[in-house]
């Protein structure tokens, strides 16, 4: 039998990974049975020589198939490879991997255009080196968090840390960063820290120049404060004295015209009397005018102290005085149990004292008079009322109602100065609140208020 040479083919370089060992293992595999056909050769039949030539050559096709399968897979993670570097050099944000001890081990263009050095210069170079010096405390502690909370021994990632510090160029100009990171391993389980960097300079501008307009306007709200504290001193002052000073001719003019009336009587016509009679009650008028427009004023100028105020024990009890003044009256009143709200307790009695005597006064001529207090929900909001059925009034003039010395019916018909409406809106107002009224002429009145305390 002719002897046949069998030839292997020459080994490739090895590729990396797994095709690597994948390949030398089945050249080994080759070599080895090579190597005990040649000392073998003589036994081996001409059919057996041809088989195992026809295995050696399928097992060759079947190493350059994986041969051409590896290269793919290489040019696809080449290809994957520089996608990744492009996307991790040209993110919007500085990309960093430090050391334990923070050097910079990888730095992307971006973070190294920040910093304004070339991205091979900054490698091995301790990051705390571009750090502003009045941040550095605020790094190292970051820095520090960061691996505390970082479990070595089973491989976990700690808990991100974030800080805002100032970094300085290599042109010493001082900017802002956000910079997030979280603690990682590398190959051979040391520590390591990934971070990203952020440049926040325009957002801390920003943030300054709030601050700076807040301080300012609060500077300016304590020096309007101040200045009004001070008007409503000197308006305060400036109201008793007019009080004062007006209250004394008033006197005059009323003592010297009831003094007429009194010691001259028999010297005066009717006509004469009637004028006496006039002065005197316009007098009195003035007098009312004056205490009223005092009690107006004076709303402003009450501490307010918000506390829980029972409105109807308060009602009931504004009611009952009334009704011991006015004896011959007997009227109808509706109040439910439980209607306690938040406010300044000294100014809600001023307030429903007004409300109160208005519709006492109004119903002075019904025949079944009747004075309601209640509260109703609507959207939400909670409103409270006092309604009665007197001569009530016409809506078109309803504007009107709540305007210092605004009346719409006569002294002759009903007493009054028209403060008293004027003085539930400020109070009302003062807590936050609004008040409204409904009527119609002949069939009574609501005023409603609201109070959000």
């Amino acid at each position: 039998m002719k002897e046949e040479k069998i030839i292997l083919p020459q080994a490739a370089a090895p590729s990396k990974g797994s095709g690597q060992t994948l390949r030398q293992r089945a050249e080994e595999v080759f070599r080895e049975k090579a190597a005990g056909m040649e000392e073998n050769m003589e036994a081996l039949s001409p059919d057996e020589v041809r088989q195992i030539l026809h295995e050696l050559r399928v097992h060759q096709i079947e190493l350059e198939m994986q041969n051409d399968e590896l290269r793919r897979t290489r040019g696809e993670l080449e290809a994957s490879r520089a996608r990744y570097f492009d996307l991790y050099d040209l993110a919007p944000v500085g990309y960093f991997t430090l050391s334990e001890q923070g050097l910079i081990l990888e730095v992307n263009l971006t973070a190294a255009t920040l910093l304004g050095v070339v991205r091979g210069a900054l490698v091995k170079k301790l990051l705390t080196k571009f750090i502003f010096p009045e941040d550095q405390d605020i790094y190292s502690r970051h820095r520090k968090l960061l691996f505390e909370t970082h479990s070595t021994s089973s491989g976990q990632a700690g808990a991100p840390q974030v800080c805002e510090v100032r970094l300085v160029n290599k042109d010493a100009d001082a900017f802002w960063v956000r910079i997030d990171a979280t603690a990682a391993q590398d190959a051979d389980g040391a520590p390591l820290c990934r971070a990203t960097m952020i440049d926040i300079t325009d957002r801390k501008q920003i943030e300054a120049e709030i601050r700076r307009m807040n301080d300012e306007l609060e500077q300016r709200v304590r020096g309007r404060t101040a200045q009004l504290e001070a008007s409503n001193k000197e308006l305060e002052a400036f109201s008793y004295s007019v009080s004062h000073d007006l209250r004394a001719p008033l006197r005059s003019i009323e003592g010297f015209s009831q003094a007429l009336l009194e010691e001259y009587r028999e010297n005066l016509d009717e006509t004469g009397k009637n004028y006496l009679d006039r002065v005197c009650e316009a007098a009195k008028r003035m007098g009312m005018l004056i205490d009223d427009t005092l009690k107006l004023s004076r709303v402003a100028w009450f501490d307010f102290q918000c506390e829980a105020v029972d409105l109807s024990r308060m009602v009931r009890a504004i009611l009952q005085t009334t009704q011991q003044t006015s004896s011959d009256r007997a009227v109808d009143v509706i109040i439910p149990e439980g209607i306690i709200v938040q406010g300044d307790p000294h100014l809600m009695k001023i307030a429903l004292g007004n409300l109160l005597d208005n519709a006492w006064k109004f119903t002075g001529k019904a025949i079944q008079p009747r004075i309601e207090f209640g509260k109703t929900v609507k959207d939400d909001e909670t409103a409270y009322y006092v309604r009665d059925n007197g001569v009530g009034f016409d809506m078109a003039y309803v504007d009107k109602l709540f305007g210092p010395f605004q009346r719409l019916h006569t002294t002759e018909e009903f007493a009054g100065t028209g403060i008293g409406l004027a003085t539930v809106q400020r109070i009302i107002a003062r807590h936050g609140g609004r008040v409204w009224a409904e009527g119609e002429v002949g069939k009574g009145a609501t005023f409603h208020f609201t109070l959000p305390l």
